[in-house]
């Protein structure tokens, strides 16, 4: 008898063949919930709604030293993003370059939040931007009760039922980093950091070989101690349902109702191999010691993690 989980995504076309069940996991009944709000499908998860559950890769780690979540992830990376392009400026506030930061006021969604984890760790390696001069803006608090902000770091609170892109607006924050478009045509003084963020990215991409990680799989603990195989069968669940995806791509890479894709696709693919979008641990493992260099710099953690120790063990070896 296949063993009955429960699990939440959004609804990413790499995870449709799962959500349609013409993928299924070997041993296990899944009964999915779709869920496209980012910050909901997170609360009820870290409520413990679900056995499985798409996670923010910052709250995970930062949940690393205290592990009062009780899921442990699997090297499904659920979303990847470049997060050049979600980093916004006041046009008013003279900011031209990324060290035109230092010193001024820059609003987050939360300190963690793994978007701005990205973002602040690209300023602050690849563009020479002090994150402690800068007075950090958050529109909400960090949710790991056990952690606490460094010395360092200068983390106000915006006001009670403001919006953030109201307060860059109004130039009550000089810059922004989000998850929201708030660019280009949303209000005349909101702008890019990088107008040319798609080049920026690409030259991200080649130098470093990572492609951003946003959220992970995570599998609840009693779960995994119970039924250690689970954590194979759902990852090859999911390595075949983006497998489909691939094989879709294919066939719209000329029949997509598009301008570009084509050249898209055929860019994307020479630059990056036929898999585009990574799972597994050997192969991610210089992207996650990017990611968790940025968390420990950035006091997410209070030492520097390793890779090793984001996972289930028996994923080790994908």
């Amino acid at each position: 008898m296949a063993l009955k989980l429960s699990m939440t995504c959004g609804p990413y076309d790499r995870a449709r063949a799962l959500i349609d069940g013409s993928v299924k996991p070997d041993g296990v009944e899944l009964e999915i919930t779709v869920n496209d709000d980012d910050v909901d499908r997170q609360l009820r998860s870290a409520r413990g709604e679900f056995d499985v559950c798409e996670f923010f890769a910052g709250t995970y780690i930062a949940d690393l030293p205290f592990k009062k979540l009780g899921f442990t992830a699997i090297p499904i990376y659920v979303k990847r993003m470049f997060r050049h392009s979600y980093i916004y400026t006041n046009r008013t506030s003279a900011i031209r370059a990324p060290a035109d930061l230092n010193g001024k006021r820059v609003g987050v969604q939360t300190w963690i939040t793994t978007a701005a984890l990205w973002a602040k760790g690209i300023l602050e390696e690849d563009y020479g931007v002090d994150l402690a001069s800068i007075t950090w803006v958050a529109w909400q608090p960090v949710r790991i009760p056990d952690w606490k902000p460094p010395e360092w770091l200068k983390l106000e609170y915006a006001p009670a039922g403001s919006e953030q892109f109201d307060l860059l607006a109004a130039g009550a924050v000089d810059a922004g980093i989000t998850t929201e478009i708030w660019a280009p045509g949303r209000h005349p003084d909101i702008g890019f950091l990088f107008p040319d963020y798609a080049a920026q990215e690409r030259a991200y991409f080649q130098r470093t070989c990572s492609f951003p990680i946003m959220h992970m799989l995570l599998i609840r603990n009693s779960v995994l101690e119970c039924n250690p195989w689970v954590a194979r069968s759902l990852y090859d669940a999911w390595e075949a349902s983006k497998r489909k995806l691939y094989e879709r791509q294919e066939w719209e890479r000329i029949h997509m109702t598009s301008l570009w894709y084509r050249a898209l696709w055929e860019e994307e693919r020479a630059a990056a191999g036929d898999d585009i979008y990574v799972w597994g641990f050997k192969k991610s493992r210089h992207e996650l010691e990017i990611m968790l260099r940025y968390a420990h710099r950035q006091a997410l953690t209070p030492r520097l993690y390793t890779p090793e120790e984001l996972f289930w063990p028996s994923m080790l070896d994908t």
